[in-house]
C-alpha cells in the first residue's frame, strides 16, 4: 500500500514545487528590476536646484491656480494652458510646435519640442504630460507636476548632445471623456507617429510627480501588491506593460544612478487595468513600447481629482530631485 501511494505523493509534491517556482518566477518577472532605490536623507538641493524648486512651483501656481480647471469645457482656460507651456519652452531655450488636435468643434493642440539627434538620430525617445484636467479639480498633481517637470527637463536638456533624437511633448485631452477617444491627444499623436513610420525606441508619460509622503500608511495598493511594496508614498514608481519591461529596466536603472528619491517599478501584466491610465497606453496601442512614472495618484493622492488638488499640497523639493535625476537618465538612454 504505501509503494502505491508514494508515486501520486512525490508527483503532487513535484507539481506543487513547479508551481511555487512559476508563481515565484512570474513575481520576479514583474517586480524585480536593476539598482537599489535610495534611502536615508537626501543632500541640500544647492543654489541651481533651489531656482530649479522654484520655476517648478511657479509652473503648477501658473496652471493650476491662475488658469485652474483646464479642459474642453472651459476652453479659454485650456488654451491658455496650451499658450503659458508654448512660452515657457520658448523661455527654455526652444522653438515649440504645434499639432491640431480636433475635439468636437474645437480645435486643441498637443505643444512639442524636439531635441536632435546624432548617429542615431532616427531612433526616438518621447517624454510626455497631459495638461488637461477633469471637470471639478485645478490639476495642480494631476497634471501641472508632469507639465512642470516637462518643460524644466527641456530647460536642463537644450544643449545636450543626443545619438537618439529626444521629443518632450504636452498632450491635451488626456481626461475622461477623451480617453482612449480619437481626441485624445496622446492616441492621436501616437497614430500619426505610426502612420509616418517613426522609429520610437521608447515612450515616458510623467504622470502626477508631486505628491509624496514620509509617515507609514500613506501609500495603498491593488492586493496583492502590497506585500511586496513599501507603505510609505515617498517613492516614484516606474511603471511597464510586460512588453515594455526592457524600457522599464533601462529608465529605472539609469534614474537610480542618479536619484536621491525612492523608487520602485513594476512590470505588469494586463489584467492590472491601473497600468493603462495615462498617455503611455496610446503608445501601446500603436504597437510602441512605453511606460509611466508616478506618484501613483489615488492610491496615495487624497485630493486626486477633486478641489483641494492644489499647488500647496505638492513637494517641490522632491519634484526638482526628481527632475534633475530624471534629466541625467534621459541623457543615458538618448546614448545607449
Amino acid at each position: 500500500m504505501r509503494r502505491r501511494h508514494s508515486l501520486p505523493t512525490k508527483l503532487l509534491g513535484a507539481l506543487g514545487l513547479i508551481v511555487l517556482l512559476a508563481v515565484g518566477g512570474g513575481y520576479w518577472w514583474m517586480l524585480h528590476v536593476p539598482g537599489s532605490s535610495f534611502q536615508g536623507e537626501p543632500p541640500p538641493l544647492g543654489a541651481e536646484g533651489e531656482m530649479l524648486q522654484e520655476r517648478l512651483h511657479r509652473h503648477v501656481r501658473v496652471l493650476a491656480d491662475e488658469i485652474g480647471e483646464r479642459h474642453y469645457w472651459r476652453p479659454e482656460a485650456l488654451q491658455a494652458a496650451g499658450d503659458y507651456i508654448e512660452q515657457a519652452l520658448t523661455g527654455a531655450g526652444h522653438t515649440p510646435r504645434r499639432q491640431d488636435v480636433p475635439t468636437g468643434n474645437r480645435i486643441f493642440h498637443n505643444i512639442e519640442v524636439v531635441i536632435p539627434g546624432g548617429s542615431r538620430e532616427d531612433e526616438i525617445v518621447v517624454v510626455g504630460a497631459h495638461y488637461d484636467t477633469v471637470r471639478g479639480s485645478p490639476g495642480a498633481d494631476d497634471n501641472a507636476s508632469g507639465v512642470a517637470v516637462l518643460i524644466e527637463l527641456a530647460r536642463l536638456l537644450q544643449q545636450a548632445e543626443l545619438d537618439r533624437s529626444l521629443r518632450l511633448v504636452a498632450f491635451v485631452n488626456e481626461e475622461a471623456p477623451f480617453f482612449g477617444s480619437d481626441a485624445m491627444g496622446s492616441l492621436h499623436y501616437a497614430r500619426q507617429a505610426r502612420a509616418e513610420d517613426w522609429n520610437i525606441v521608447g515612450m515616458i508619460s510623467l504622470e502626477m510627480l508631486g505628491y509624496y509622503r514620509d509617515e507609514p500608511g500613506t501609500q495603498h495598493y491593488p492586493f496583492p501588491l502590497d506585500l511586496f511594496y513599501p507603505d510609505k508614498g515617498n517613492f516614484l514608481a516606474f511603471v511597464s506593460n510586460l512588453e515594455s519591461r526592457r524600457l522599464l529596466h533601462e529608465v529605472i536603472g539609469a534614474f537610480r544612478r542618479h536619484a536621491v528619491v525612492p523608487s520602485e517599478g513594476m512590470a505588469a501584466p494586463p489584467q492590472l487595468g491601473d497600468i493603462r491610465r495615462s498617455d503611455h497606453w496610446a503608445f501601446w496601442e500603436t504597437g510602441y513600447h512605453a511606460m509611466m512614472l508616478t506618484d501613483t495618484a489615488n492610491f496615495r493622492n487624497p485630493h486626486y481629482h477633486g478641489p483641494s488638488d492644489t499647488p500647496d499640497r505638492l513637494d517641490y523639493a522632491t519634484m526638482a530631485r526628481i527632475t534633475q535625476a530624471l534629466a541625467a537618465a534621459l541623457e543615458s538612454l538618448a546614448r545607449p
